[in-house]
């Protein structure tokens, strides 16, 4: 009993002090960001950090949108400039759609989460999201997000979408 007791106390002694570190993450790059340096050095930043990448990405993602509910698709198109910056290497796009996921399905963000489809279309007109990617991170399903929930309802009709999309493409081929 007591070492389940010790073992359920340190996962959550864990678990507040990752908490900890996302809010410095968070709080970092806010600070970075109000600084107005040149997009060239973000990624210079980004690389500097320790973190790893889905940390890092997550960090820009919730300071760049904290707050924002209505209206996510404006401001995602105002500051897309650094989405673009930031997901610049391997695997950026897919760190990119997990942060959308888990901004959206946090619990506050239901009004963001209404304009998930609109944004992953934007992104994706915009090519700093490639349909493979979205597919793919659709398919995995978004990481402590319910695929019920009202996040991957409203991404639903733009994932077929693209899906027929891509259909099309290949019988053209």
């Amino acid at each position: 009993m007591k070492e389940q007791l010790s073992a359920a106390t340190a996962e959550m002694v864990m678990l507040s002090v990752k908490k900890e570190e996302e809010k410095s993450l968070v709080q970092e790059m806010k600070e970075y960001l109000k600084k107005g340096l040149p997009l060239s050095q973000l990624k210079t930043f980004i690389s500097s950090l320790s973190e790893p990448p889905q940390d890092v990405i997550d960090a820009l993602f919730n300071a760049l949108f904290d707050g924002v509910g209505k209206e996510f698709l404006k401001q995602v198109m105002k500051k897309k400039k650094y989405l673009v910056a930031a997901t610049q290497e391997e695997g950026s796009q897919m760190h990119l759609l997990n942060s959308i996921g888990s901004f959206c399905g946090k619990s506050g963000n239901e009004e963001a989460a209404k304009e998930v489809a609109q944004v992953l279309m934007a992104l994706y007109d915009e090519d700093i999201v490639v349909e493979e990617f979205v597919l793919e991170w659709y398919q995995r399903g978004p990481s402590g997000v319910d695929k019920s929930s009202p996040l991957w309802k409203n991404v639903k009709p733009f994932v077929v979408w693209l899906q027929s999309v891509e259909f099309e493409s290949e019988e053209e081929d």
